[in-house]
């Protein structure tokens, strides 16, 4: 019986006692496997985070300098638009002025011509005094 059935029988069990050694180290070889890609991992989303805030960062910066930029271009087209406008204002004060001197010499001739008989009396005095008024 020790030959047909005991023999066998340890065969067996020896067999699948090797089996599951083997099968135990693969377990454990999968298990430090599966720790270093969770190590891994780690690392990764770590560094990953860290590029994220500096990014952020950079975009930060980044957006701030475009916003001087802006400001500083906002600024001077204003102040362009403001030395065009006075000089436009300056243009037409003078035009004024000019147009509102010829009346005024038209006037004083008239009224000088009224006053005395003669329309030349007093003409070039009243056209050299209106012509050294500045503005």
């Amino acid at each position: 019986m020790n030959k047909f059935l005991v023999k066998p029988y340890l065969a067996y069990l020896q067999k699948e006692e090797k089996k599951r050694k083997e099968l135990e180290v693969a377990h454990k070889e999968m298990e430090e496997i599966k720790k270093e890609a969770k190590d891994e991992a780690k690392v990764i989303l770590e560094s990953a985070k860290k590029d994220a805030v500096s990014i952020k960062k950079d975009a930060e910066i980044i957006a701030k300098q475009e916003a001087t930029w802006i400001v500083e271009e906002a600024k001077g087209e204003a102040t362009k638009i403001k030395k065009k406008a006075e000089l436009d204002i300056e243009n037409e004060r003078k035009t004024l002025y000019a147009e509102l001197k010829g009346k005024v010499l038209d006037v004083a001739l008239k009224v000088n011509e009224k006053m005395f008989t003669k329309s030349d009396a007093n003409k070039d005095f009243i056209k050299k005094t209106l012509e050294n008024e500045k503005v």
